[in-house]
């Protein structure tokens, strides 16, 4: 690891020189929310809701941070999230962050938006291209031949992002633009995959197009042969809707703050979830965190594993590869100190009785 990388002592050093290091587009995306931005401020304010009750002199050494999610095994219960634009962050984009995923014996999320295409990285990074995320913004037809490929590819099931119909209310809401420093060409989308990429993305800046139902998304993933999972669920309504569609988990997100606002926080919204569909259906959670005592809180209350999206991009951003490495080595030490210090053996051990609410 370089000089550089081991002066970042915490997450919020390597955050801090993310933004001192992007030009002002690359982190105006990263960082902006939707409007005010209500909801990706209320992401963080959740956790401040909780407080830990730790327990003394239980006799645990190192807590076992071990976890199954969706049959496959992870040295910790923590994966990234997909971002758009990842090489405007570094060259190393998200074939890096999947390299350094592959390190820490945990996998990634790769979006639609990558600057390489699902079948190159499954075949790079085989270990850590588990899961692709497709949006819902073309035809049915366009999704079944996405997620075809994603199956054809080896991955274990495709990510359905059903929170964006449309572009959300954002300060600086644009069409992409090949001039930007923060436009990065939609490879999955070329010519030879036989979906036109301007009509494709053409849908994420209208209100006159078709919407989805659950049963027919459930019936477009079934007709491929690929388990889903649904990302931007916020509600035990729409957990349930999901559940019975198919769906083998259910991600709890609001997008970072970044579509609707005055959506309510993802932690706030994750035990009611839980409660609702927890029993049969993994819960992935996003949304806020920042470190390990976060990621500690997402799964006391439930969460079966917990995803970075914006911590992934700055360590990104700091050292490509070994700055995504050197997050994932900090959050750990973060959650396995924090464990150590609440007195809990291991990440299945955790449930709300580890918590109180702040009075």
């Amino acid at each position: 690891m370089s000089d550089k990388l081991d002066a970042l002592a915490t997450l919020g050093d390597i955050a801090e020189a993310a933004r001192a290091q992007l030009d002002p587009d690359a982190l105006e995306f990263l960082d902006s929310g939707s409007l005010d931005p209500t909801t990706m401020q209320a992401n963080r304010a959740a956790f401040g809701r909780w407080l830990f009750r730790p327990r003394m002199l239980t006799g645990i050494g190192q807590p076992d941070l071990t976890t199954n999610f969706l049959g496959i095994t992870l040295t910790m219960p923590v994966l990234v999230a997909p971002f758009a634009g990842d090489t405007r962050y570094h060259p190393d984009g998200y074939l890096g962050v999947l390299n350094a995923c592959a390190e820490h014996g945990v996998f990634a999320v790769v979006p639609e938006l990558a600057s390489w295409t699902f079948e190159d990285l499954a075949r790079q990074v085989p270990n850590a291209a588990r899961i692709a995320q497709v949006s819902l913004l073309g035809t049915e037809d366009d999704f079944k031949r996405l997620a075809r490929r994603i199956a054809g590819a080896g991955y274990a099931a495709v990510c359905a992002t059903v929170d964006t119909p449309v572009v959300g209310l954002r300060r600086r809401t644009h069409r992409p633009d090949p001039t930007s420093s923060t436009y990065v060409p939609p490879v999955n989308f070329a010519p030879e995959f036989g979906i036109d990429a301007a009509r494709y993305f053409a849908g994420a800046h209208t209100l006159r197009h078709d919407d989805w139902t659950w049963k027919q998304l459930g019936a477009a993933c079934a007709e491929v042969g690929i388990p889903f999972l649904v990302k931007g669920v916020l509600t035990p309504e729409d957990a349930r809707a999901a559940a019975d569609a198919g769906a083998v988990a259910v991600y709890v997100s609001n997008h970072g703050g970044r579509q609707l606002d005055s959506a309510p926080a993802t932690l706030d919204q994750l035990p009611k979830i839980v409660d609702e569909v927890g029993a049969n259906t993994p819960i992935a959670f996003d949304g806020g965190v920042r470190s390990g005592p976060d990621v500690v809180k997402a799964l006391a209350l439930g969460a079966s594993v917990v995803l970075i999206g914006r911590l992934a991009a700055y360590g990104l951003a700091v050292g490509g590869t070994a700055g995504v490495s050197r997050v994932l080595a900090l959050l750990r030490h973060e959650i396995e100190t924090t464990m150590v210090l609440m007195g809990r053996p291991s990440a299945a051990a955790l449930e709300p009785g580890a918590l109180d609410r702040a009075p």
